[in-house]
């Protein structure tokens, strides 16, 4: 990997070829330098952006072809935010560039001839898209030369700041709220984070996470690091659109909880056709969320510009977040592409897990499932042409939340005897048949 030699007030460092300039205002446009440890505009209290030179950019693309570049998360480096080629070394070597993976079977169920599943349930290391983000916060945090991190997490982000922590040598704080995937936080303390669970909802711990922060200096993922944090989504969009040759998607849906992942994929996306790469204006983005959780979507439908609070109630606890502080950006984002919101019931989301197994033989959680029940039900509407190219996000491993899934009847400790276990197969295949009846009956 090419890297430039540049002068810091620490000294000289080896820089990667980042084209990153500043941060902005989401909301204001007030800009900051990247240096700055800002992490929300102290005028309107929104989110702040990093903004890039995308003319060079464009440059550096044409000079380091891709099969010269990573095949990881850095192989896009020039839009991303990390300046320090020894902090960028110590992260995220192994994650991105997950499968995107062609859908027969599930596409024949749902009528689409052109379906790909985007599977970050495999990214590395803690199999879930949070490790594209993560590794942004945790390159930060080692560019700034600290050595803790902490992090407010449903599920996911705290297993990613675990792993991709220890790899770097900093210690980590995972806070979780009441409500958790327990697998979660048990993988975590095995990864030798420190783990706290509070009392309260996730949008609660989090406000709380932030006067942590404040009082202690401590930088949290994806809080005072978010504005890196968020890039990393980018790379999702990135590599779809890469795998697919440099063909933009008709249309993408994916899961939405604080809205990062939607919003810089709309974003990346942007600058692949800035920069010359992919003509991707005419990808429609749709977002999926629990319908017990779902104030981005039901924006969408009532066609707000902001979204309205919500109180969590879903068993998809790593979409859970009932006030997403990136909601607004999503919003912009799907209704500029053209697209919408829809959410699914509980067991409309565990149904959704149980096709894409059955189908594709990928175990998903929660908010895997809460896509694909969204991308059944859109299907359905007509959102598609049978046609269309069509890329679902599979955010999150099923092995991480099997004993949230819900229970299902099975032969145990039968007689280990011919006639038992005949009769126990027969038993099964009944089973097979009532659920093809039943699958069949949903579709019509």
């Amino acid at each position: 990997m090419s890297t430039l030699t540049a002068q810091s007030p620490a000294g000289s460092i080896q820089r990667t070829r980042s084209c990153a300039t500043g941060l902005a205002c989401h909301r204001c446009d007030k800009h900051y330098e990247l240096a700055d440890t800002v992490f929300s505009c102290p005028d309107c209290g929104k989110g702040l952006d990093v903004v890039y030179d995308y003319e060079l950019a464009a440059r550096h693309f044409k000079d380091f072809p891709s099969s010269e570049r990573p095949h990881n998360i850095w192989h896009f480096e020039e839009l991303l935010p990390i300046v320090d080629a020894a902090a960028q070394a110590r992260v995220g070597q192994f994650s991105g560039y997950t499968p995107l993976i062609r859908a027969d079977r599930l596409g024949a169920e749902l009528g689409l001839s052109n379906l790909y599943l985007k599977d970050d349930s495999s990214n590395r290391p803690s199999l879930s898209y949070k490790d594209r983000v993560v590794s942004m916060s945790v390159a930060r945090l080692l560019e700034r030369g600290k050595g803790e991190i902490g992090c407010v997490s449903t599920g996911n982000v705290g297993t990613a700041v675990a792993s991709l922590a220890a790899k770097a040598g900093v210690d980590a704080y995972v806070f979780y709220p009441n409500a958790l995937e327990d697998m979660k936080a048990r993988a975590c303390m095995a990864l030798g984070a420190k783990v706290c669970q509070v009392e309260g909802n996730y949008d609660e711990a989090n406000r709380r996470c932030r006067e942590v922060a404040e009082s202690t200096g401590m930088d949290f993922a994806n809080i005072t690091l978010r504005p890196f944090y968020a890039e990393g989504a980018k790379t999702a969009a990135f590599e779809i659109v890469e795998q697919l040759d440099w063909r933009t998607p008709d249309h993408i849906v994916c899961p939405a909880a604080g809205g990062t992942l939607s919003s810089r994929m709309h974003k990346g996306l942007g600058e692949l056709q800035l920069l010359g790469l992919a003509e991707t204006d005419g990808t429609r983005f749709h977002i999926a969320q629990p319908s017990g959780c779902n104030p981005i979507a039901s924006a969408i439908i009532a066609e707000e510009a902001e979204v309205h609070p919500v109180t969590p109630e879903t068993a998809a606890h790593s979409l859970a977040i009932g006030a997403p502080g990136d909601g607004y950006l999503v919003i912009d984002a799907v209704l500029k592409r053209g697209g919408t919101g829809a959410f699914a019931s509980d067991p409309e989301i565990f149904a959704g897990i149980d096709l894409l197994a059955a189908t594709e033989g990928l175990l998903t959680e929660p908010a895997g499932g809460t896509t694909i029940a969204v991308l059944e039900k859109l299907a359905a509407a007509g959102t598609f042409a049978p046609d269309d190219t069509v890329v679902a996000l599979i955010t999150g491993n099923g092995l991480k939340t099997l004993y949230d899934h819900p229970q299902k009847p099975w032969p145990a400790k039968i007689d280990c005897e011919l006639d038992a276990m005949l009769e126990a197969l027969t038993e099964l295949k009944r089973g097979d048949s009532l659920m093809d009846s039943a699958r069949a009956q949903l579709r019509a």
